[in-house]
């Protein structure tokens, strides 16, 4: 009896079973059984999806935030990579207006400086350059800029060069009127501009604002033909035999990066 009691449910089940898997009549049965235990398998899932979406979000945004740097900092090697590019082409462009400037000069006897500084007082105007002897530079050699004569070499070191500029009111260049060819001597003028006079031209000559006056080589170092300034003033005062005028240098320390020095002696 004790056994019938044990092997009767076992036997049932084996009969459900088989009758489930030949005929599946219960299978309405598991899905409604299914379908009340979905919302129970969800509660007791929830906190490990909870947990697998956090650890997701979490991933992503340090995804993002490093992908953010990565994208930030080849932004900028490229910006930096850009001003270079932009640099070297405003320097070529320098250059080559440099040397295909409104003269002649013969560029065997010739040293490209780049400028280091500029100094401009009242009393003192001149610029340092990084050329120095040991390229050949010497005291009394001529600096050229793009637009016309720059000044002369006054100081030199073994790797910098002083160059007093023609504006300087200690610097004396004799110079000629490019359209007639009146001469007279150049002197820089003791001001915070940039300006030369021309000293020793009669007050009856034809000396016009706009007329350019040229270096000429009569007892001069300067070589003869290169530009010097563009009048900007002429009087005549009275009681002076000799015409006040101005000029203002063809080439200005305005954005001066280069120059070239002749180490030819003139």
């Amino acid at each position: 009896m004790q056994f019938l009691k044990l092997f009767t449910p076992i036997l049932i089940a084996i009969s459900l079973i088989f009758s489930d898997y030949k005929f599946s009549f219960l299978d309405s049965f598991k899905q409604l059984l299914t379908e009340l235990t979905s919302p129970v398998y969800l509660l007791v899932n929830l906190p490990s999806q909870f947990y697998i979406w956090v650890n997701e979000q979490g991933v992503n945004k340090q995804f993002l935030l490093n992908q953010n740097k990565r994208l930030n900092a080849e932004l900028i090697r490229l910006k930096v990579n850009l001003q270079r590019h932009n640099a070297l082409l405003s320097d070529n462009q320098k250059l080559s207006k440099l040397l295909k400037s409104r003269y002649q000069v013969d560029k065997g006897v010739l040293i490209l400086a780049r400028v280091n500084t500029i100094s401009q007082s009242r009393l003192k105007k001149q610029i340092v350059v990084n050329k120095g002897s040991k390229d050949g530079i010497k005291v009394g050699q001529i600096a050229l800029g793009a637009d016309g004569i720059l000044g002369q070499v006054s100081q030199v070191t073994s790797f910098h060069t002083t160059i007093l500029l023609v504006t300087d009111p200690t610097q004396h260049i004799p110079v000629k009127n490019q359209r007639n060819g009146i001469r007279g001597i150049g002197k820089g003028i003791a001001s915070n501009q940039e300006k030369l006079m021309v000293r020793f031209i009669d007050s009856g000559l034809d000396i016009k604002v706009g007329d350019v006056f040229l270096t000429s080589s009569i007892v001069s170092k300067f070589p003869a033909g290169y530009p010097v300034g563009r009048v900007t003033h002429v009087e005549n005062r009275p009681n002076d035999p000799f015409l006040y005028i101005e000029l203002a240098p063809t080439q200005t320390t305005q954005q001066l990066e280069f120059v070239l020095i002749n180490k030819r002696d003139n």
